[in-house]
């Protein structure tokens, strides 16, 4: 497997390692790590394609390039029976591992890559023309949603569907007591909580401008942050909009501890923006955690998201633009807080919506390879 970043926090590249060498393959990732520490000990061996701060401060295209060229010495290294790339970033490096080797080639699409507003015009065509010639080589084409799959046939003419591996959230490992209420110090008031990293176009401004309209609930985003200098910007709105002292910013916690936070919340939210294909066409991780956790959700008016949330009457939906609407949405589900029928299907969901079903749809398409 090829990962552009470290694995350390990839819940779906670790849950799907971790899957295929219970099922008996020999597996290794190939990733970008933050240090040289321990690896996760899940059954699967985790190699640097680069140590870490090995690209200093290389300009990007040569960063790229020594990227590329670690990606295909460690692949080659492993002398694979199917090479994994996960996103598009890792397809030009799989193909010529794959080539190479005579390996099967897998391409693992965690979102609609022509479907994100990429910040270089360069790297947005060169992503394009990268799908486009490498998708039809591929022995097998794996993606998280529906309309994602469905948008590669018609973007690619392929012939096959992409198999729909969905991020769904591993309940067995999971460890913990939470202790987000504790961290924040807020006792019983209503929690409302987006899960990951603070990042543009996911709502969080729209999220904080909500809150003056929902009284006496806190808000946490709990995650690293996605854009350098959000945070910060995102605190100082908080102060604008009189909030500070109920809005509160955490870290990320390990992938195994997650869930025991994550229930502690009265609601979770995804407040993706309208604003790529992408977008539309998403199932961000967080909702499924969400779900699990039994939590109830407030999410995003987009085809995917609204599919889900309506078809297992998990939450409600919202337009993400509009924090007056976004206000309204939390509170109706602040109120239902703890009620039986709400909770009912929280759990019908949390059932069926689990990794361990999951993972069977990843094990059968590599028993087809």
């Amino acid at each position: 497997m090829l990962l552009h970043k470290s694995v350390e926090f990839d819940s779906r590249v670790r849950r799907e390692a971790r899957a295929l060498a219970e099922a008996g393959h020999t597996v290794t990732v190939a990733h970008l790590p933050r240090t040289l520490g321990p690896s996760p000990d899940d059954g699967y061996a985790v190699v640097p394609a680069l140590p870490p701060r090995a690209l200093g401060r290389l300009p990007l295209r040569t960063h790229r390039l020594r990227m590329f060229g670690g990606f295909i010495r460690v692949a080659s290294r492993t002398r694979p029976d199917a090479v994994h790339a996960h996103d598009a970033a890792m397809l030009a490096p799989a193909l010529v591992a794959a080539r190479a080797s005579g390996a099967r080639l897998v391409y693992d699409s965690h979102e609609l890559a022509t479907g994100v507003p990429y910040r270089e015009r360069l790297w947005a065509w060169f992503v394009r023309v990268l799908e486009r010639t490498v998708i039809r080589r591929c022995d097998a084409v794996i993606t998280v949603s529906d309309g994602i799959a469905d948008r590669l046939v018609s973007l690619h003419g392929l012939r096959t569907r992409p198999t729909v591996v969905r991020n769904l959230p591993e309940l067995a490992g999971q460890r913990g007591r939470g202790g987000l209420r504790a961290r924040l110090e807020i006792g019983d008031a209503p929690l409302v909580l987006h899960q990951g990293a603070c990042a543009r176009s996911r709502g969080c401004e729209q999220l904080i401008r909500a809150i003056p309209d929902v009284p006496d609930a806190h808000l946490a985003f709990l995650g690293d942050e996605g854009d350098p200098g959000y945070t910060e910007r995102l605190r100082r709105l908080a102060a604008d909009e009189g909030v500070a002292e109920r809005v509160h910013f955490l870290p990320s916690v390990p992938v195994d501890e997650l869930l025991a936070h994550t229930r502690e919340a009265d609601v979770g939210v995804s407040l993706l923006q309208d604003d790529c294909e992408n977008h539309r066409l998403a199932l961000p991780n967080k909702v499924f955690d969400y779900v699990a956790a039994e939590v109830p959700v407030v999410v995003s008016r987009l085809p995917e998201l609204e599919r889900l949330v309506a078809g297992y009457g998990v939450g409600w939906t919202t337009d993400p633009a509009q924090p007056k609407e976004i206000a309204a949405a939390i509170n109706v589900a602040l109120a239902r807080r703890g009620d039986p029928e709400v909770q009912a299907r929280l759990r019908d969901a949390a059932v069926q919506l689990r990794w361990e079903i999951e993972k069977e749809r990843l094990v059968a398409l590599y028993d087809g390879l």
